[in-house]
């Protein structure tokens, strides 16, 4: 359900569902539809679980070790070359698992007992998941701020 904010601008909450990104689609005067991400985090960078940060959206994130908050768009952050690599990585992945699931011996207790992959998008290196001490912090701000909507 679409609503107005005070400034007459309409929104909706959670478009795609509550497990799915965007939180919020803004649309502006101009018709174009803005989706916006939010995240917060007690560290320096947020945690993104199962799901990369999606392409066009401009992710919001407050920290709380430095009471502060950034903005992004997620191609900022994820590489079109990393994206490759972790889709690659995770038909690689699944790959295996099948062929391994046509090795699991029968059941003998009776317990279901089964594995799955569940991805799980990590950030590591010295300074380099600090968003706020980022060499990049400015520039990804600024192109979010200049946007063209």
């Amino acid at each position: 359900m679409a609503l107005l904010d005070k400034f007459g601008y309409e929104y909706e909450y959670q478009p795609n569902g509550e497990q799915n990104s965007p939180d919020f689609r803004v649309t502006l005067d101009n018709g174009k539809t803005v989706d916006i991400e939010c995240k917060s985090s007690k560290q320096t960078f947020p945690t993104y679980n199962g799901g990369l940060p999606k392409k066009g959206v401009v992710y919001v994130f407050s920290s709380a070790k430095y009471n502060e908050t950034t903005v992004y768009f997620a191609e900022d952050v994820v590489s079109d070359a990393d994206r490759q690599w972790l889709d690659e990585t995770v038909v690689l992945l699944n790959e295996v698992l099948v062929k391994q699931q046509e090795k699991k011996p029968d059941d003998e207790f009776n317990r279901g007992f089964d594995f799955y992959i569940r991805n799980m998008y990590t950030q590591s290196g010295k300074g380099k998941k600090d968003y706020f001490t980022h060499a990049q912090r400015a520039r990804c701000e600024q192109r979010v701020l200049d946007s063209e909507w």
